[in-house]
């Protein structure tokens, strides 16, 4: 679907990129104009003195080969999707050659790979890449290696930026010390809906949009709509659609953020603390229980199964990442969709966003000058062109994805908004211990909910334990 408004985006962008460009050049500035007035003339000369600041020089790079070592390599494209992607790509090679350097992402291992090769790299003194993109299920453990430069010390980075996600900054800050940063990401935990299915049942097809805006989309109109929602058409005896697929661990996940709670958390000192059993976060297992013991939900028998019967109409909510918005184009997906947070739990101040980010992040093993400079370069690759960079310029991106304008301008705004989204720290240990298994032996009739807490629970704080001591030791 085309928006009228996205159409009005680009043409502003678009021409206030050619006005940007028009009126680039050296800065000048204005003459001073005197006038000397004597007894023996009768009229005024102007003399005219000019006067011009001394240009800033221009940082220099010194030809620096910049790497960001990752899975994947990013490759300019030769033909550009966008004005934008064309105007990013300008920006970026502009910038390299003003300021004498060259930077790119290249593919330098697997996602499981890189900790282990930042590591053994970093400790022979020649790193495999200037930044490594780091997984978020072992961010932790590059944090507490003692391998990583403190972006807080430098002066190339502003930390406090809006464009760097706070919630990753959060989970990389050791006492006074930060160890990496990621562009603000994309939420997760959102719950798309199949707006025709709504339509079926009789109900609204914005009717979540509307529920959300007023502060009502609530567990309680969320089992509403899902009993409207779920049904046996023909009368056969077996439901033809569902009201939600189900990923159990995904959703009880959900279920526990939403009710203002999470599975660790941290105390105010920093330290990593287990709240399995705080009452918000039992409240939330309890009701996830109930809703399993309901007939709204349906497992698919495999993993890709999720998204096929969203597609084809079978569910009429799917509870995902916003990242998803890219893969329900209308070749897989003909009905109209649109997109709201998870509901809210009665112990939550509000609606939550979940960012699970994976860490960029500096070796040690450079100069300061060294560091100076790699940050400087990152920093303005991840910064917006000109004509792209006004706060709410990353809306611009997202209209061709979407059906409807509501997901991004209320939606994607609020999950967008300081204090909305949160971290998952359970994330952080998941690189040892396999986390899921409290909800799995629940969900598969093996425990009782709180059979599996206290079988786990032991498990995750000796986890914690030995990240609170490594991250004590850094930051001695």
């Amino acid at each position: 679907m085309a928006f009228k408004k996205f159409n009005q985006v680009l043409v502003i962008a678009t021409l206030s990129l050619v006005t940007l460009t028009a009126c680039g050049g050296e800065e000048t500035t204005t003459p001073e104009v005197t006038t000397e007035v004597t007894t023996e003339v009768t009229t005024s000369t102007p003399a005219v003195e000019t006067s011009t600041e001394p240009a800033e020089p221009v940082r220099d790079l010194g030809g620096m080969d910049i790497v960001l070592g990752a899975w994947g390599d990013l490759i300019e494209p030769e033909e550009k999707k966008s004005a934008q992607e064309e105007a990013t790509w300008e920006f970026r090679h502009d910038n390299m050659e003003k300021y004498n350097y060259t930077f790119a992402q290249k593919s330098i291992g697997a996602w499981d790979e890189l900790l282990e090769l930042l590591s053994t790299s970093t400790m022979a003194g020649e790193p495999a890449a200037e930044i490594f993109r780091i997984h978020v299920n072992f961010i932790a453990a590059a944090r507490d290696s003692g391998l990583l430069y403190d972006l807080a010390t430098l002066d190339s980075l502003d930390l406090s930026d809006p464009k760097w996600s706070q919630p990753l900054i959060d989970t990389m800050t050791v006492g006074d010390s930060v160890y990496g940063v990621v562009p603000f990401g994309r939420p997760a935990r959102v719950i798309f809906f199949n707006k025709r299915l709504f339509e079926e049942s009789g109900l609204e097809p914005d009717l979540l949009y509307d529920l959300q805006a007023s502060g009502e989309w609530t567990w309680d109109k969320f089992l509403e709509v899902c009993d409207k929602l779920t049904k046996d058409s023909d009368n056969d005896g077996v439901y033809d659609t569902h009201a939600m697929i189900m990923n159990q661990s995904i959703f009880a996940n959900a279920a526990v953020f939403s009710n203002g709670s999470n599975y660790v958390g941290k105390d105010e000192d920093g330290k990593y603390v287990l709240n399995l059993e705080a009452p918000e976060t039992l409240e939330a297992l309890d009701w996830v229980v109930d809703f399993w013991a309901t007939e709204y939900d349906v497992r698919p028998s495999h993993w890709n199964g999720h998204k096929e019967m969203f597609y084809a109409g079978q569910a009429a909510m799917y509870l995902g990442s916003e990242w998803e918005c890219t893969t329900l184009t209308p070749d897989l997906m003909t009905d109209d969709w649109g997109m709201v947070a998870f509901p809210k739990g009665p112990s939550a101040d509000g609606y939550m966003a979940i960012f699970s980010d994976d860490a960029y992040v500096i070796p040690s093993s450079f100069t300061k000058e060294e560091a100076e400079d790699i940050a400087f370069a990152y920093n303005l690759w991840t910064t917006p062109p000109p004509g792209y960079d006004e706060p709410d310029a990353w809306k611009t991106s997202l209209y061709p994805l979407y059906r409807d304008e509501r997901a991004i301008e209320e939606t994607v705004a609020m999950l967008r908004e300081p204090g909305v989204g949160v971290s998952d720290y359970s994330s952080l240990i998941a690189g040892n211990i396999k986390t899921g298994t409290l909800i799995e032996d629940v969900y598969w009739n093996k425990a009782s909910m709180i059979e599996s807490i206290e079988a786990q629970k032991g498990i995750w704080q000796a986890e914690l334990d030995k990240m609170n001591a490594a991250m004590e030791a850094v930051n001695k």
